[in-house]
């Protein structure tokens, strides 16, 4: 029986990460997205990242000189 990387049980099937290679079981990611635990928590600070972002208007600098 396959061995899940991320919890270390004994599963019948694991899935191997599309982002880091790792196999994990459904306890321990996402079948569906084929991302493990650690690779999701990633993507989501991914997206947070981008949603405090602001666009900075450059062009008021040039206005100044």
């Amino acid at each position: 029986m396959p061995i899940c990387a991320i919890c270390g049980e004994d599963m019948e099937t694991v899935v191997k990460c599309k982002q880091c290679g790792e196999k994990f079981c459904v306890d321990c990611g996402s079948p569906d997205d084929k991302l493990c635990i650690y690779c999701l928590d990633e993507d989501d600070d991914w997206e947070d990242e981008d949603d405090d972002w602001e666009d900075e208007d450059w062009d008021d600098d040039w206005d100044e000189e």
